[in-house]
Formats: structure tokens, sequence, C-alpha cells
């Protein structure tokens, strides 16, 4: 069973208790009595600024936090956000005119966070139509100056991962992990803690499809840990490079103790949408 990794929090309640896929459910995020991470994982601090948390006013109170995170993503122009296309792209929770917000803030639920609110959100039309090819892709514009002396990320160059994998330069290759979203429980019925921190993990290669990353998320099994609910459209670096985004977060098996499965930024699909509106290297 395949879940969008993207989770709406929509009222105060208990830790989530039971997952199930996104396109029939959505469920809350709340704050747990204690620390809880991207799974298996540790709190960014100051690193990875430039990974910021997609929001939206859920609780329509005007004051934004870890409550109203959404998604995650990248700041890969001074003025432009790159987060998945699930992630904005819903009739229920996202109506026609829904204002979104980005914040680079590390702890959403930190008083007087900086949250930016976004000018307009474009999403990949091919969205939605083949699940081998989801054209999960999205992008938020911010308003010019609202970045200013931030880092910005870059994309890779056409057929980044081909040619590394060609070479036999993914075998052993470990991924990063940046997002807000939920931690998982390792073993009984799944739960998912949430503490709106942005944390990293570390995920090993497990396949390259032609528009699909796939890491393995099994801490059991590797030791090392993954991504789950809410750190969609975050991004993947390769180890030793944290500034290169690979790939965005999408999906995985609900219950975040598997795999994830990662759209692709290098390919002719993501390129073509992205490329209307950056230049490409």
């Amino acid at each position: 069973m395949m879940a969008r990794r993207w989770l709406a929090p929509l009222a105060a309640a208990a830790v989530l208790a039971t997952a199930c896929s996104e396109q029939t459910k959505r469920s809350p995020l709340t704050a747990p009595g204690s620390p809880s991470l991207i799974v298996n994982g540790t709190p960014t601090g100051s690193s990875y600024s430039s990974v910021g948390a997609l929001m939206v006013d859920f609780n329509k109170d005007g004051v934004l936090n870890g409550d109203d995170e959404d998604c995650t993503g990248s700041l890969i122009a001074p003025d432009v956000f790159l987060t998945a296309a699930h992630c904005v792209v819903d009739p229920v929770y996202f109506p026609p005119g829904t204002q979104f917000y980005v914040s680079f803030a590390p702890d959403l639920y930190a008083k007087s966070i900086k949250v930016i609110k976004a000018t307009s959100v474009v999403h990949d039309p091919g969205y939605g139509h083949d699940e081998a090819n989801l054209h999960d892709e999205a992008l938020v514009f911010l308003p010019k100056g609202s970045t200013k002396g931030m880092t910005i990320l870059r994309l890779p160059p056409a057929g980044a991962l081909d040619a590394m994998a060609a070479q036999g330069g993914l075998t052993n290759s470990i991924f990063v992990n940046v997002g807000y979203g939920t931690s998982a429980s390792k073993t009984g019925i799944p739960s998912f803690g949430f503490d709106g921190k942005r944390s990293m993990s570390l995920s090993p290669f497990m396949a390259l499809q032609p528009n699909w990353l796939g890491l393995l998320m099994n801490n059991s099994a590797t030791g090392l840990g993954g991504d789950c609910y809410g750190d969609s459209g975050g991004p993947k670096f390769l180890q030793g490079d944290n500034l290169t985004v690979y790939a965005t977060v999408t999906t995985g098996d609900y219950n975040c103790r598997a795999t994830t499965w990662d759209f692709r930024t290098d390919t002719p699909t993501a390129r073509a949408f992205l490329g209307q509106y950056l230049s490409l290297p």
C-alpha cells in the first residue's frame, strides 16, 4: 500500500494512531509530549537553512506555527520554492485562492517565527494522470527580497543520477533526507509523532527508475532512517553534497518503515516543467 508523503493538520487531537492512503483520508498533526523526529533522524538547528516548510492557515486563526505545516520544500532561486504538486493540489484542502506560506524556521513552534506569504503557486499540469510518471512538482513564488542573504540550492544537470548509476556510483550511496514531517513507530500499530522541527536523516540507495529514486528506510535493517508524512516535497541530497536537490519526496509505504520513492529532478519530465520558470544546469 502506498501513500503520498503529505498530511494536512485539521485539528488538535492525540498523536496519530493509524495511517491510510492519503487520497482517502487526512490525519491531524499534533505536537507530542516529548520530542520526535523525521524517521530516526536529528534536528538540523541552523543547518540546511534553505529547506523550509510549506504552510497553510488550516486553523483559520491567523497564527502560523507547526499546526499549519503542510509539506517541505527547497529554496532553488531567490524567489522560488520547490515542493511537490500533491502538496498544493487538493480541491478539499486547497480550493482556488488558497493562500500558501513558507517558513525556514528550524522549529515551527518557536515564538515569532518568520513566515513569508507566497505570491503565487504553479504545479506541473501533468500531475496525477500517470502513476508511473507522476509529474509531482510545484513551485511556490515568494516576494522579491524576502530571502535575501539565504543560500540558494541547486538542481542537478540533466541525467545526473543516470550518469552516476552507469559508473556504479549509486550502489553504496547514502542520501540525506531533510524535512519537517512526522516520525514513525518502528513496530506495532503505526503512530506518527510530530514536533514541528526541521530534521535530517540518512537513507541508503535502493533503486533508480526513469522518474523515481528509491531509498531504503528500514532502520531496523540499515541502522539509518527515512522520511514520513509532512516531508513531501522535501529535498534528497547526496551525502557530502548538501546543495544539490536530486529528488523530492513523493511516496512510500504507508507506515514509513520500509521504502521511500522520490520524484527525480534531473529527468526530461521534471526539467520540462522547471525549465519554464528557471535556468537549468
